[in-house]
């Protein structure tokens, strides 16, 4: 089974540690005009899907009645959050910025160009994401806010995702975006078992390999959805979403079967996270135990007449021979499943994407021994409202050479946070 290019793009950009790395940041065209100019944002609810996409379901500042944003509409009982401050970085990389993995070994190539590198080696994998205009970033202040909202709310999530929009969003896939990196202009390159290019709105690249070269181009993103520039054209958007942090959200296994009708596998139990990273394995329905594997996601557009459909999973790829139960590892399953095994009292985990960061300090993705491991010496676990998340150790407390046995964190000594 050919393995898509995102696993190996997210794989190698992950231990930047600037968020997840999207592999397709454009907007897709099925959305509102509104929806695209403005690109994965703050508050999206929705799911990271298989092949590096995120598929956006509904978005928890605004109102359920502004259906230029949340046009596939909002769960049962939803009120919108009233938005707080947002910081912002407008130049948090800079005209032009590259980021490559440790293991890529490029040379900007004689391909004539824009820009162009030749990848010398393709014995192992490497990834390199260019922004020949840089890119913003944004993040919100309060997070806190956005965490203890989806705790309350999260079945009726899970519930209006799957039930109302007909997805098999898998226990573990919900994703909640409290900060991005946004760009105008972008270029993808990754080698792996396959190589392969991608490249944003008016940018051409080119990255040629041992078996060849692969060149896309593609052209900025207009309100008319044409391929032309207008006759008067104006400063681009910067609706191409490379990089996402946000909250991961799992509920405990018997509610959320009570949900699914047919029931949904988990994300994961991984009874063998190593293979996952190394991808020397598929990760299947069915494969390890009765929560292990990963079920397929339908995708989104919008008909003509206004109204949203939601597609099975023939939509997740362009490549008919990727397996679309297989997703990339990230971090957060691994933690979000621990929480819950060692917190019988909560009912739902949620972790950020920050919090992986400190157990994962080197230039290449930990395994799960390792990342679930180094849990105790930097956080402890704290409930509220059901839902358990991590609150990070003192500085004095978290030693940083000598790991603290998970023995020592027992869910008797959790903290009780009172909300500010």
């Amino acid at each position: 089974m050919a393995q898509h290019p995102s696993h190996v793009y997210t794989r190698q950009l992950l231990p930047m540690q600037y968020g997840y790395p999207l592999y397709y940041p454009e907007p897709t065209d099925d959305l509102p005009l509104e929806l695209q100019a403005r690109g994965t944002g703050i508050g999206d609810v929705g799911i990271i899907m298989p092949d590096g996409s995120f598929q956006f379901a509904f978005n928890i500042f605004t109102p359920g009645t502004d259906t230029a944003i949340n046009c596939f509409g909002v769960p049962d009982g939803f009120h919108k959050m009233v938005l707080g401050h947002i910081s912002r970085l407008p130049n948090k990389h800079g005209k032009p910025s590259e980021l490559a993995s440790a293991n890529d070994r490029s040379n900007p190539s004689a391909a004539g160009v824009p820009i162009g590198y030749h990848v010398v080696s393709s014995t192992s994998e490497s990834a390199r994401l260019t922004m020949p205009d840089g890119a913003m970033g944004e993040d919100y202040t309060s997070i806190h806010e956005i965490r203890a909202y989806s705790i309350e709310h999260a079945l009726s999530w899970y519930e209006f995702i799957n039930g109302e929009l007909g997805c098999e969003a898998p226990n573990g896939s919900l994703y909640v975006v409290t900060g991005c990196d946004k760009s105008t202009a972008w270029g993808i390159a990754t080698v792996g078992e396959e190589s392969s290019v991608q490249s944003g709105p008016g940018y051409s690249c080119s990255w040629s390999t041992q078996g060849g070269e692969i060149v896309r181009k593609s052209t900025p993103w207009h309100p008319d959805g044409g391929a032309e520039p207008p006759e008067d054209p104006t400063e681009p958007p910067q609706n191409q979403c490379l990089f996402i942090r946000g909250f991961k959200i799992r509920v405990r296994g018997g509610l959320f079967d009570a949900l699914m009708d047919p029931p949904v596998v988990p994300v994961t139990d991984h009874v063998n996270v190593d293979s996952l990273l190394r991808q020397n394995e598929n990760w299947s329905r069915g494969s390890g135990g009765g929560e292990s594997g990963s079920s397929g996601l339908g995708g989104s557009s919008q008909s003509g007449d206004g109204t949203s459909r939601w597609e099975g999973a023939d939509d997740w790829s362009d490549n008919d021979d990727l397996d679309p139960f297989v997703a990339p590892y990230h971090p957060l399953d691994s933690i979000n499943a621990y929480l819950l095994k060692m917190t019988p009292q909560a009912q739902v985990a949620i972790s950020h994407e920050s919090d992986w960061w400190v157990l994962s300090p080197g230039a290449t993705l930990e395994n799960e021994d390792e990342i679930v491991g180094r849990l105790a010496t930097h956080f402890t676990p704290s409930i509220f409202g059901g839902g358990v998340f991590l609150v990070k150790r003192e500085p004095a407390l978290a030693q940083k050479d000598e790991a603290i046995p998970l023995a020592q964190w027992p869910s008797d000594s959790l903290e009780h946070p009172q909300q500010g």
